[in-house]
């Protein structure tokens, strides 16, 4: 649950926030006093610097610019003309990709992205048609500006392709801002989808960037319910039946007192029987976001049901045992020499009996036998 900062808009900043929002006045300051002074350079600075700003005679920045207004009055209609027309075809776009919008994120996410496009590519077509309005040489600047591009993606190969995967990530819908993932073993919650980087927030509140390009593998957890089990340990002197009759008895108070559960609870059975308790397995489906919640939730409600029935739950315990007095039998000189002759044979200390040497009748009649087989 997020917490609500009460006070006025400025106490409702982090530290980081303020220092920004200070920073920003102050630049919007400087840019206002440097402006005027620019503007009113001829009397501040005389008139040399006033004639090489504005030229000679020209009273002050303000004069000039009517002049030039006054000058260009044509190509600045032209250019009010083209702009009106481009935000024009903006808005027809726009109305039109809303038509086209329905409830679904991923067709709201392409629908925006097309209107961006489409505002990208008018606001380009405008600036090249103002400026060949006022004889700007704009074949010579795209022929720049593409030599200049072509150097820059042989030098950022790794951008593009981080733009380039957070394009398929956009248009694939592999996740969304909100869903739960666990990306590369790092589990948490998106909070911003770029084009360059993607970031999770964890449950501790750490916030990882991952690079697009770099996500390999994604388990989303978010578009499906999630299953949440419980394991109920009980006491090997309780009976079974009457401990699967309690629970399933009073499954559906419980789920009352969840109200996270999507659907569920339900008893699954005994899932384990481990060296000191009978383990009972209890399920249901929640949203992934719920899921742990929902564990702790119904581990309580389970243990004060066995609390109240009086059923014994398993703890470790510790038995001493006292000293054996009764005299036990030893084993006989045959079973000690069996025992050492087996244990020297797991080791392999056995020796091993010596084979006798072949004589040369002995090889020749071997030879002589192997030799008929063959034939045989």
């Amino acid at each position: 649950m997020v917490e609500v900062k009460k006070g006025n808009w400025w106490q409702r900043k982090t530290a980081g926030q303020r220092a920004s929002f200070i920073a920003s006045v102050i630049i919007f300051l400087i840019s206002v006093v440097g402006f005027i002074v620019f503007m009113d350079a001829r009397r501040l600075f005389g008139d040399e610097t006033g004639d090489a700003l504005f030229g000679e005679g020209v009273a002050n920045g303000w004069v000039r610019f009517g002049q030039a207004f006054a000058d260009g009055a044509g190509k600045w209609a032209l250019s009010l003309i083209f702009t009106f027309m481009a935000i024009t075809v903006i808005f027809i776009a726009t109305f039109i990709t809303h038509l086209f919008d329905n409830k679904s994120r991923k067709a709201k996410t392409i629908s925006s992205l097309v209107r961006s496009l489409i505002k990208y590519i008018v606001i380009i077509v405008l600036i090249c048609v103002i400026l060949v309005t006022w004889g700007v040489d704009v074949i010579g600047i795209i022929a720049g500006v593409g030599i200049l591009t072509l150097i820059v993606g042989l030098g950022c190969q790794a951008l593009i392709q981080d733009v380039i995967s957070g394009l398929f990530i956009v248009f694939d819908d592999y996740f969304a801002v909100g869903d739960t993932v666990i990306i590369d073993g790092f589990r948490g919650t998106i909070v911003d989808i770029g084009l360059k980087t993607t970031k999770l927030q964890d449950f501790g509140g750490n916030i990882k960037s991952i690079t697009n390009s770099s996500i390999l593998t994604v388990v989303n957890m978010s578009r499906l319910r999630s299953v949440a089990t419980v394991t109920l340990s009980v006491s090997y002197n309780e009976d079974v039946e009457r401990v699967e009759a309690l629970i399933i008895e009073e499954i559906e108070e419980l789920k009352k007192n969840v109200p996270n559960i999507v659907e569920g609870p339900w008893y699954k059975g005994i899932d384990n029987i481990s060296a000191s308790s009978v383990d009972f397995l209890v399920m249901c489906f929640v949203m992934e976001e719920n899921r742990f919640q929902v564990t702790r939730d119904l581990k309580r409600e389970f243990y004060l049901c066995f609390k109240k029935n009086d059923i014994q739950i398993p703890y470790n315990q510790l038995t001493v045992n006292q000293e054996d007095d009764k005299r036990r039998q030893k084993a006989s000189p045959e079973e000690v020499l069996l025992a050492l002759k087996e244990q020297k044979k797991l080791r392999g200390l056995e020796e091993k009996p010596k084979k006798k040497k072949e004589g040369v009748l002995g090889k020749m009649k071997k030879t002589f036998s192997k030799t008929k087989k063959d034939m045989e």
